[in-house]
C-alpha cells in the first residue's frame, strides 16, 4: 500500500518508471503516448538529454543560494531571454515554483502597484466564471471552478468577483456576430466596474485561452483589446494567466501573440517554462508596473519572497528548455502538428457526437454533444479508455463534456496519427458500450 496522500483517495495509480520522447513507460511495460503533456507541462517530452545535462551541471556547480543574499547566472540569463522574446512587453521577471505561486504573486504585485500609486482603495479583482487560476487560497479565490471552490468557499477572499467568460460558440445569441457578442461582454463588465466602483478595481485577470475548466476556449479576436481598453479607462491592471496556455503552447511564445498581440501589465507563466524537468513558474512584469514599484521602493517596499524563488537548478532547466525550443524552431512544429491533429480528428470522429473541436496550436479541446439519453457525459469514460489503449488525454471539468489535447512540442506526424487513431477508437467503443449510434 502506498504511503502517499494521492490526488484521489479512491483511485489506484500505475507507476511510471521511465520516459522516451513523448511516451511514458509504466512498471508493467506499457508505453503511453502523452497526448496532454501531463497538464500541458512536458512540452519537450520525457527524455531530453540537453535539459537533463543542464540540470546536472548546475547541481554540481551551485544547487541553491538564497535570493535574499544572492542572484545567480541561470536566473539572470533566463530572465533576459524571456524579456527579449516578448515584444518589449516586460522589463522584469520573478521566478517561482508553481503556477499558483505565480498567480498569488501577480495579485500581490497588482495590489502593491496601487499602493505605490497612492490608490489603496483598489482592493477588488475581477476574474471570469469557469476559470482556473490555481489551487492555493488566493488563486482559488480568483478562479471559478465550482467543484474545486465549494469545499473552501467560506474561507475564500470576498475581494474576487467574476464576470462572463468569452465563449462565443456556446454563449453567442442567434444572429449575434462575434463583435456584437464581445461588445455585450464588455458592457456587462463595465456594469460590474460601476457596481463595485471603478476606483476600487485593482486588476482583471483572465486566461487568454482557457485550460481544462472549459477545454481550450480561445478569446475572440477583439476581446483582449477591448478588455485592455476598459482596464486602461478605469486605471485597473490587466493580468494574463498563461500558466497552462503559454510558453509556446499556442504556437507563439505567449498565447496573446496569437490573439491580437495585446500586451498585459502582468503575466503568469509556468508548466512549459521548464517542461516539467524542474518545478518553475514566473511572473512577467511590465515597465509600467516595475517603474512605479521602483519609484516607491524605499517607502513602500514589496515584501513578498519565497524560499525557492529564482532557484538556480530550476532556472537552468528553464533556460535549457527555452533555448532548445528556439534553436529547433519548435513553435513551427506546434502550429503544423496542431493543424494536423485537428484535421485528423475532424476526419475520424463521428460527426453526430462531436460538438466542437477548438483551440490553438497544440492546445485543443474536443467537446461532445449530449448524445447519451440518460444525460450523462461521456468524456470521463472516453479519457479512461484512451489511456487503457495507450494514450493520455486530459479530462476537462464537468462544466463541459470535453477532453483537452496538449501533446509535447516534439511530437511528429506518425505520433499525431497514433494519438488521433487511439482517441477515435476509444470514442467509438464508448458509444458502442452505451448503445449510441455513430455517424
Amino acid at each position: 500500500m502506498s504511503s502517499i496522500f494521492h490526488r484521489s483517495l479512491t483511485k489506484s495509480y500505475p507507476e511510471v518508471v521511465a520516459g522516451d520522447g513523448p511516451y511514458l513507460i509504466t512498471s508493467d511495460g506499457q508505453r503511453v503516448l502523452d497526448g496532454s503533456s501531463g497538464a500541458a507541462v512536458s512540452c519537450l517530452g520525457h527524455s531530453n538529454s540537453e535539459v537533463v545535462d543542464a540540470i546536472v551541471s548546475q547541481a554540481r556547480t551551485l544547487p541553491f543560494a538564497h535570493t535574499s543574499f544572492f542572484t545567480n547566472r541561470p536566473s539572470e540569463l533566463l530572465a533576459k531571454l524571456l524579456i527579449e522574446q516578448s515584444d518589449s512587453a516586460f522589463e522584469k521577471v520573478i521566478f517561482l515554483s508553481s503556477g499558483s505561486e505565480a498567480v498569488e504573486s501577480s495579485i500581490k504585485l497588482a495590489r502593491q502597484y496601487h499602493n505605490a500609486n497612492n490608490q489603496p482603495n483598489r482592493v477588488n479583482f475581477i476574474a471570469r466564471q469557469s476559470s482556473y487560476h490555481g489551487n492555493t487560497l488566493g488563486a482559488l479565490s480568483a478562479g471559478h471552478n465550482p467543484p474545486r471552490r465549494e469545499p473552501f468557499a467560506p474561507i475564500l477572499s470576498p475581494a474576487f468577483h467574476h464576470t462572463l467568460p468569452c465563449f462565443y460558440s456556446r454563449d453567442g445569441k442567434p444572429n449575434e456576430t462575434e463583435d456584437e457578442y464581445v461588445y455585450r461582454l464588455m458592457a456587462a463588465l463595465e456594469t460590474q466596474f460601476q457596481e463595485l466602483g471603478p476606483s476600487t478595481i485593482a486588476a482583471v485577470i483572465v486566461e487568454p485561452v482557457s485550460g481544462s475548466t472549459l477545454g481550450g476556449v480561445a478569446a475572440s479576436p477583439v476581446y483582449l483589446s477591448r478588455l485592455h481598453e476598459l482596464c486602461n479607462k478605469h486605471g485597473a491592471l490587466l493580468i494574463f494567466d498563461e500558466v497552462m496556455c503559454g510558453m509556446g503552447r499556442a504556437g507563439t511564445l505567449h498565447a496573446w501573440q496569437s490573439l491580437g498581440n495585446v500586451k498585459p501589465d502582468l503575466q503568469t507563466i509556468g508548466k512549459g517554462l521548464a517542461a516539467g524537468y524542474q518545478p518553475l513558474s514566473a511572473v512577467l512584469v511590465s515597465g509600467k508596473v516595475h517603474s512605479k514599484l521602483l519609484e516607491e521602493a524605499t517607502t513602500k517596499p514589496f515584501l513578498s519572497g519565497h524560499t525557492y524563488q529564482g532557484h538556480a537548478i530550476a532556472c537552468a532547466a528553464g533556460l535549457a528548455t527555452q533555448k532548445y525550443l528556439i534553436e529547433r524552431n519548435l513553435l513551427e512544429n506546434v502550429r503544423n502538428m496542431g493543424e494536423l491533429l485537428v484535421t485528423l480528428l475532424k476526419a475520424a470522429l463521428p460527426k453526430n457526437v462531436v460538438k466542437e473541436i477548438r483551440g490553438v496550436g497544440l492546445f485543443r479541446g474536443v467537446e461532445f454533444q449530449p448524445v447519451d439519453p440518460s444525460g450523462s457525459q461521456i468524456a470521463k469514460e472516453v479519457a479512461a479508455l484512451t489511456f487503457e489503449k495507450g494514450a493520455a488525454v486530459y479530462l476537462c471539468s464537468s462544466a463541459v463534456d470535453a477532453v483537452l489535447f496538449a501533446p509535447p512540442f516534439i511530437i511528429n506526424k506518425r505520433q499525431v496519427e497514433e494519438l488521433a487513431t487511439t482517441f477515435n477508437a476509444a470514442v467509438r467503443e464508448v458509444l458502442t458500450r452505451r448503445g449510441i449510434s455513430s455517424k
